[in-house]
C-alpha cells in the first residue's frame, strides 16, 4: 500500500514536471508547484533544497524513464537502420513535449544544462554504442571503434544544443530544426 506521504510526492513531481516542461524553469515558482499539487512549500523543501534541484530531478527522472522505454523497445528490433529510425523519431516526437521557455532556460542555465547533459551522455553512450556494436556484428556497420563513434555524435548533439538553440525561437523552429538535424545523422551528405 502506497502511503500519504508517497502520494503527495507522486503528485508533486507530476506536477512541477508538467509546469517546468509547459513553462520553463524560470517562470515556474515553487509556490505555483505546491499549489498546483495540493501540497505546502514546507512539504517540497523537505525533499529538496531548491527549485534546482527539484528541476533537476524532474528531468532526470523523465530521461530515465525514456532511456529505460528506448532500450526496451530496441532490443526487440532487429536491424541497425530500424534502431536508428526508431531512435531519432522517438526523439523527434518528444521535442514537441517541451516549450521553447524550457528548452531556452535550459541553454540559459549552465549549472543546469550540465548536470543533465552529463546523465543524457551517460545514457547516449550505453545507447549508441550498443546499437553500433551490435550492427558491426551483423555486417550492417563497418567495423569502427564505437566509443569513438558514440562520443562524437554526442559531441556533435551537444554542439548543436548549445548553439543552435539559443537562435531558436519557437516549438516550429525546434521541431524544424530536430528534424533535420536527424535526418542529417542519419544520412549524412550522401546519403538517400
Amino acid at each position: 500500500m502506497i502511503s500519504q506521504s508517497e502520494i503527495k510526492y507522486n503528485r508533486m513531481m507530476e506536477k512541477a514536471k508538467e509546469l517546468f516542461f509547459e513553462f520553463g524553469y524560470r517562470a515556474t515558482s515553487m509556490d505555483q508547484i505546491a499549489e498546483e499539487s495540493g501540497i505546502s512549500k514546507m512539504t517540497i523543501y523537505r525533499y529538496f533544497s531548491s527549485k534546482e534541484e527539484l528541476f533537476i530531478k524532474v528531468v532526470l527522472s523523465v530521461m530515465d524513464e525514456y532511456f529505460r522505454y528506448i532500450m526496451e523497445n530496441i532490443s526487440k528490433m532487429e536491424g541497425t537502420l530500424e534502431k536508428i529510425d526508431f531512435l531519432l523519431n522517438f526523439a523527434l516526437e518528444h521535442s514537441k513535449v517541451y516549450s521553447l521557455a524550457f528548452y531556452k532556460d535550459l541553454i540559459d542555465n549552465p549549472y543546469i544544462y550540465d548536470e543533465l547533459f552529463r546523465e543524457k551522455k551517460k545514457m547516449s553512450r550505453i545507447l549508441l554504442e550498443d546499437i553500433i556494436r551490435k550492427g558491426m556484428k551483423k555486417g550492417e556497420i563497418r567495423d569502427i571503434d564505437e566509443v569513438f563513434i558514440a562520443d562524437m555524435l554526442i559531441a556533435l548533439i551537444d554542439g548543436a544544443d548549445r548553439d543552435i538553440f539559443t537562435n531558436i525561437n519557437s516549438k516550429e523552429d525546434i521541431q524544424d530544426f530536430t528534424k533535420k538535424f536527424y535526418d542529417f545523422l542519419k544520412y549524412g551528405l550522401l546519403g538517400k
